[in-house]
């Protein structure tokens, strides 16, 4: 079983300039990578002084991830001085002891705390049923209110609501543009106070907006941010919601175009579904093959704290790392027909992937702690919706995936909704 070959941005072949690589770079981090490095084992580059070295081999990204974790540690400066007047010290881009002790503290919580989301889905599916057949729907903005949602659900409990997600996704939305595209690099390029100076009012006002809702939930005992200190509360939270919004939101909204695009997946999906079984294996297959072609975060950046040797290449202290999901999940040595949709590959039965060659939510100490949520979450949230509607692409509207810190399917995509029963 196999579906069409979804949409992905040209890639460019040989080298190119390093100014043309900063060009495509402030588009799209998907544009920066050359036809080639689908297919070879790794790459050295200098940018502007700067050794970066892309790991394709699967030996080495699991030395970069996993065996030698601890000399990859550290994140890119660059990326704290974006992250960090809106996120401070949060899970994903703290370090050190920071680091070790709040992240055993956020991984049980959420592990306890992913009930709770039936109420917000069947919500959903009563708003669909209210629209008129064959309605418009724009596809990006509704998985991203939906996944808001469910967050809130998760980190609040009831004192999340959609009023409360849609302010908070608008702010997020105001942030994220200016360290997007062009804004990526001016920012870089500028001391840290300069930075703190443009971004600290846009990070001002979310917090102004998750201060309440953290009180209530705090005092009614409810919701993941009951079981986390108060010191690390705000931090925590827009940290989780940050980057666990996108991985979700941009799941949801990948899987819907690709049935979209493959009649005979979505005919099995439908089936299964229909039946009524408790197990789900071709929904989660779906949602796999979904992850390998678009992974929320399609670049993983770490810094060598020390020279070492990583197999096949020597790495220098200082080294910038990089570890592509967006490459490694489409290289031709680790997948048969690398850009086609085909959620066969993750039934059971099928050979699982090699080892290190799939990593859609990173692998190793600092792996997505919310992995296991955000697959739980879109297994339910597709298994209800889709057994009831269909989504089907507007002529003439594909979509063009780009990237900066996480990828995007793209910035409004409509489709048109039917219903599948009564």
């Amino acid at each position: 079983m196999s579906g069409a070959t979804p949409p992905f941005p040209p890639r460019h072949k040989g080298e190119i300039p390093v100014t043309e690589l900063l060009a495509k770079a402030s588009r799209s981090l998907l544009e920066v990578w050359g036809e080639e490095m689908f297919r070879n084992s790794g790459t050295t580059l200098e940018v502007l002084g700067q050794r970066l070295i892309i790991f394709n081999r699967p030996a080495a990204i699991e030395a970069v991830l996993v065996t030698q974790a601890e000399s990859f540690a550290a994140k890119p400066p660059q990326l704290s001085k974006l992250l960090a007047p809106l996120m401070g010290q949060g899970l994903f881009i703290a370090e050190g002891a920071r680091w070790r002790a709040r992240r055993p503290l956020t991984t049980a919580a959420m592990a306890e705390l992913a009930d709770g989301l039936d109420a917000v889905i069947a919500a959903w599916a009563a708003q669909w049923a209210a629209r008129p057949e064959g309605d418009t729907i724009e596809l990006i903005g509704a998985m991203e209110q939906v996944s808001a949602e469910m967050l809130l659900r998760l980190l609040f409990g009831p004192a999340g609501d959609a009023a409360a997600a849609a302010q908070i996704m608008r702010l997020a939305h105001a942030y994220r543009a200016k360290i997007s595209g062009a804004g990526l690099i001016t920012l870089m390029a500028l001391p840290d106070p300069l930075v703190r100076l443009r971004l600290g009012g846009d990070a001002k006002r979310i917090r102004a907006v998750v201060a309440p809702l953290i009180a209530r939930a705090r005092k009614a005992g409810s919701g993941l941010i009951a079981a986390l200190p108060a010191d690390a509360a705000a931090e925590e939270v827009i940290s989780l919601f940050g980057m666990g919004h996108d991985a979700l939101s941009g799941l949801l909204a990948a899987t819907w175009f690709l049935l979209a695009e493959a009649p005979e997946v979505e005919a099995a999906l439908h089936a299964e579904l229909d039946s009524g079984a408790e197990d789900r294996p071709m929904t989660r297959a779906v949602l796999r093959e979904a992850l390998r072609l678009y992974p929320p975060v399609p670049l993983i950046a770490r810094v060598a704290g020390r020279a070492t040797q990583v197999p096949g290449m020597a790495v220098p202290q200082g080294s910038l790392a990089f570890v592509s999901p967006w490459l490694v999940h489409r290289h031709a040595d680790h997948w048969e027909a690398p850009d086609e949709f085909r959620p066969a590959r993750f039934l059971p039965g099928a050979p699982a992937p090699a080892p290190f060659t799939y990593l859609p939510f990173g692998l190793g100490p600092r792996g997505c702690v919310g992995e296991a949520f955000t697959l739980r979450a879109a297994e339910q949230a597709l298994a209800t919706l889709a057994r009831r509607f269909r989504l089907a692409r507007l002529p003439g509207r594909a979509p063009i995936p780009t990237a900066g810190l996480t990828l995007s399917l793209a910035l409004r995509l409509p489709m048109r909704l039917t219903r599948r029963t009564g």
